[in-house]
């Protein structure tokens, strides 16, 4: 279970990196498109200075092609350009609205923007005038400058999203599994249930000895409680006012004759009294679930295993401590809550994946590691919401 539990993790991992590698690969295949693009109007605001300046020297040349000169000129739709003589006065303007130049400082203002983005172009005519063409870029490059981070954008959250989507339905699946297999286990425990009734009506019927009968029958109304509890699993419905304290209370009671005389046992909850809306049948099992991890963290040495209650405004807090091995690692904290997780030997990872599942979503409560140092113990923390 546990290397099912590393090879989910490794696919996440993995489908985490191919999204990184695609997102970077299409981002440089982008970036590379947008460099491109700048070069080409880099040429096309050379081009277009040439062309002026072919254009000035028309009365001292008589074999310019003023046709190919003029659409040379004209072929620059998008870039907006700024020419300028040497004192500053405009001399023309493309691909500019008016309103952004109608005064000398808007003019100045826009001059001073395309600077920052290149460095003018110098034109020198024949008769020893200098102009300077000031560009920048058009709004399709403008527009192409931010595609990457929209790209980026829009990858994360398709991932995240898709991540969502498959987390969300892996839970539901999980859900119905869980419930379907704990319904049809309280089914299938029905039939032998109903059969050791009859057999214990028949010992007694016959005169049996009758500490038997009795062991027997606290045995089969042990099983019917049980088979109960998987029934129930997934009733949201079946929710009752319960003091959760004194119900733990009695779990630990019944523990108690059960567990090692190595192991004492203490009710360290001041008979506090808290009431919350549980099934009273799966609430019995959530403390039951920590106190037989808490006694298996001691096994066969000598320890205490105590439950303390509180209560803070509309929270009820139930603690389960107990003086056993402990966690040897924070990382394990959340881990332990795992579906699977287990560090027993021929466990399952069952119990505290129900406990996580009925505090945490039927009773919209908490359960974390409060506390837990090696070799020194653990303190598991129950959170529910006061009635």
């Amino acid at each position: 279970m546990d290397n099912i539990i590393k090879r989910l993790f490794y696919n996440k991992f993995f489908v985490i990196i191919l999204a990184a590698v695609i997102a970077s690969y299409s981002i440089i295949i982008s970036q590379q498109f947008i460099d491109k693009v700048a070069e080409e109007e880099h040429i096309k605001v050379e081009l277009w200075a040439d062309a002026m300046k072919v254009l000035a020297q028309a009365e001292f040349a008589s074999d310019i092609d003023f046709e190919f000169i003029h659409k040379v000129v004209a072929s620059n739709t998008s870039v907006p350009c700024i020419l300028v003589n040497e004192e500053g006065a405009l001399l023309s303007v493309k691909n500019i609205k008016p309103s952004q130049i109608d005064t000398e400082d808007k003019l100045q203002a826009q001059i001073g923007r395309m600077k920052k983005s290149y460095a003018p172009i110098q034109i020198d005519f024949p008769d020893g005038d200098v102009a300077l063409m000031y560009y920048d870029n058009s709004d399709v490059q403008n527009i192409l400058k931010n595609f990457p981070y929209v790209q980026l954008l829009s990858i994360t959250l398709l991932m995240a999203l898709l991540y969502l989507v498959i987390t969300t339905a892996k839970k539901s699946e999980q859900n119905m599994l869980w419930v379907g297999m704990t319904k049809e286990t309280a089914h299938q425990l029905g039939t032998p249930i109903t059969s050791m009734l009859g057999w214990l009506t028949l010992l007694k019927e016959q005169g049996g000895n009758s500490e038997i009968a009795q062991e027997l029958e606290n045995d089969i109304i042990r099983l019917q409680k049980i088979s109960t509890k998987f029934s129930q699993i997934g009733a949201k419905e079946n929710l009752q006012n319960v003091d959760i304290v004194q119900s733990a209370r009695n779990c630990m009671e019944y523990m108690r004759q059960r567990a090692s005389k190595n192991v004492i046992m203490v009710d360290d909850t001041c008979r506090l009294s808290a009431c919350a809306r549980v099934n009273p049948m799966l609430w019995e099992w959530v403390v039951e679930n920590l106190l037989k991890n808490a006694l298996d963290a001691i096994g066969a040495n000598h320890g205490t295993v105590k439950i303390l209650a509180q209560k803070s405004g509309k929270k009820v807090m139930l603690d389960v401590q107990d003086s056993g091995r402990g966690i040897p690692s924070k990382k394990l904290h959340k881990k332990i809550f795992t579906p699977g997780y287990t560090t027993k030997i021929g466990g399952w990872g069952v119990g505290l994946s129900f406990c996580k599942r009925v505090v945490g979503e039927l009773y919209h409560g908490k359960i974390a590691v409060l506390h837990s140092e090696a070799n020194k113990g653990t303190t598991i923390r129950v959170i529910m919401k006061a009635s």
